[in-house]
């Protein structure tokens, strides 16, 4: 006999209670009379863990807790008590305490990272084109306006434009530009994975009277896209949260990765490689253009604030990025492999 509480199947009602045990059947008396009867093969015993009762879970959901945490049931499984000695070994939980993270460090920056560079390379060109679509939607209703430049102003924007997309060869299909007003992005321009790009009016403005520092920003993030660095991280982060939805047993967060991947993009960070690797492609398009490595560093020295206003809003744009002076060395040192 075993003296515990019984829980009532979809209730919150508990009866002191006792257990008998046959050869293949258990039997839950309360009060000397027998409230509930089962299978031994159709319950399931709670993992072996030290200081906690052994509980019996039934078909229906009614529960058997002993009063005594240190009872284990005959027919318990060896697993449990395999488990409960793996979890009471000190020696096993300090390797475990440092291979967890080493182990997640492995899994979430290089097999990860490896997964999603794989999957990018096999991703058809309708997905991709679907990802920038719909995160154009969404940060157009969210964060953008209808641009507020002149028309000349706009007029000269997109003529840098298609005049740098057809001296490289560019597919003008591909490569679209807009022009907005933003108060979030503010000075600023952006890529998104179809070939999309977008600058606000205050940037325009800015660069109005340096071409060359607004053409190298275009072929900066034209660099994104020839890379799929939007897309890379997308599904970087999709794969990640999978992988992290799987280890915590939550598969409803693969639901929302796969429903909010495109939204994502809207607060999209590229790492700093990402970002040397736009800057090297826009400074051997440059080149391609009769330009050269210190071109683009004047462009990115014309980024440099001239009071405190400016540095304020340049410091957002280049937040994400290397440091504007590495930059601009880097340019300076640039030679086409």
């Amino acid at each position: 006999m075993v003296k515990g509480y019984f829980y009532l199947p979809n209730s919150s009602r508990v009866q002191e209670a006792y257990a008998r045990l046959g050869d293949e059947h258990i039997a839950v008396y309360a009060e000397d009379e027998c409230v509930f009867e089962s299978t031994l093969t159709a319950v399931n015993v709670a993992a072996h863990l030290p200081g906690q009762a052994s509980e019996l879970t039934f078909a229906d959901g009614a529960r058997f807790v002993p009063h005594d945490v240190a009872y284990r049931w005959p027919f318990q499984q060896r697993k449990s008590a395999l488990l409960a000695r793996l979890e009471s070994n000190l020696a096993l939980i300090l390797c475990a305490l440092v291979a967890t993270p080493i182990l997640l460090y492995a899994l979430l920056f290089k097999l990860v990272p490896g997964i999603a560079v794989t999957a990018v390379q096999t991703m058809p060109d309708a997905v991709v084109e679907q990802m920038g679509q719909q995160s154009m939607v969404l940060i157009e209703r969210t964060v953008l306006s209808p641009s507020e430049l002149s028309a000349q102003e706009q007029h000269a924007v997109f003529t840098l434009w298609h005049d740098t997309v057809a001296q490289l060869g560019l597919p003008a299909e591909r490569y679209r530009i807009d022009v907005y007003r933003s108060d979030h992005f503010g000075a600023n321009a952006f890529a998104l994975p179809h070939g999309q790009v977008v600058v606000t009016d205050e940037l325009a403005r800015r660069l109005a009277d340096h071409p060359d520092a607004l053409r190298a920003i275009l072929l900066h993030e034209i660099g994104h896209v020839e890379r799929m660095h939007s897309v890379r991280l997308a599904s970087q982060a999709a794969v990640a949260s999978i992988a992290i939805a799987m280890l915590v047993g939550d598969m409803d967060i693969v639901a929302e990765v796969v429903l909010g991947s495109g939204s994502a993009l809207l607060d999209l960070q590229f790492s700093q490689n990402m970002e040397w690797e736009a800057d090297n492609y826009a400074l051997m398009q440059l080149e391609r253009l009769g330009c050269s490595g210190e071109d683009f560093a004047q462009a990115l020295e014309s980024l440099v604030p001239l009071d405190e206003e400016q540095s304020q809003s340049w410091l957002k744009y280049l937040s994400t990025h290397p440091s504007l002076q590495e930059r601009i060395e880097h340019a300076r040192n640039h030679t086409t492999p």
